[in-house]
């Protein structure tokens, strides 16, 4: 009777609010066992037990001197790894990356929920995840009729919910909890395009080669660079590098070069000697 009280009393308040609620516990196991569209019907679910989970932690802890252990124990890796026990999940036995990539996700839409609870939302009966629309899509293309240039982007102020994708996530957490970017580094980012894009194009060429490689390897941290954003973007880079513009580019990068008074390009001369 007095191991048992002393094994209460040494639980985490994770180990306290799991050991009394099922729920997290249940849904953990679903997603464990069925692969099939687990992200989109149980994500939802355990993400929002998570936020309930980390609010009671910090109830539960309220007014207590912070140590390191007691910071730790709300951090990602701690309540990752809190997750795979109570399913007794062990990848090193047997790898489940559509279960890792639910709980990697759930852990931060609920972390999120958290710390901003009019931003984030999720409908447990419908399976559905909403997000403040000016944070899903901070900016929204217009179009205009007539103009060459028909298209400008616009900031969007919009505070209502919307729907989002599971992929939505992982872009807006790296957006919260850094990764996002002010309009002013956005324009240090646009003049460092302009001023070293050598720098840029071998950059790209080797986030490209990690991601080739994360995902050949099905490695969970490939799901923290990519969302859809990104392969559109990537669609729009193959259908120029495969476009006559890029050809023309490629060609005039090799036909011309800067005239000596370095404002114009002339036509090289392939009949000039090279001392």
């Amino acid at each position: 009777m007095t191991k048992e009280k002393t094994e209460i009393s040494n639980a985490t308040p994770f180990e306290n609010y799991t050991d009394s609620n099922g729920n997290l516990k249940r849904y953990l196991n679903l997603a464990l066992k069925n692969t099939r569209d687990i992200l989109k019907t149980l994500l939802p679910k355990i993400s929002y037990e998570v936020r309930n989970m980390i609010n009671f932690h910090l109830e539960k802890t309220k007014g207590q001197v912070q140590t390191n252990n007691s910071k730790k124990a709300i951090n990602e890796k701690a309540i990752r790894e809190h997750l795979y026990s109570i399913v007794g999940y062990n990848r090193k036995e047997e790898e489940n990356g559509a279960f890792e990539i639910v709980v990697y996700r759930a852990i931060k839409l609920g972390r999120m929920m958290v710390d901003y609870p009019k931003e984030f939302s999720v409908d447990t009966k419908e399976n559905k995840i909403y997000v403040m629309d000016k944070i899903a899509t901070p900016q929204i293309v217009v179009k205009k009729q007539g103009q060459k240039s028909n298209t400008e982007k616009e900031e969007n102020t919009s505070e209502k919910l919307v729907e989002v994708n599971t992929g939505t996530i992982d872009r807006v957490f790296r957006v919260k909890y850094g990764g996002g970017s002010s309009k002013g580094s956005k324009t240090k980012d646009a003049q460092a395009i302009a001023n070293n894009f050598k720098s840029i194009s071998k950059a790209f060429l080797n986030g490209l080669d990690k991601l080739l490689s994360l995902s050949s390897k099905k490695k969970v941290e490939f799901f923290d660079l990519v969302d859809e954003e990104v392969h559109d973007n990537l669609s729009n880079i193959l259908t120029l590098m495969n476009s006559d513009a890029y050809t023309d580019m490629r060609n005039f990068s090799v036909d011309y070069e800067v005239s000596i008074n370095g404002k114009d390009v002339i036509k090289k001369d392939t009949n000039k000697k090279i001392a």
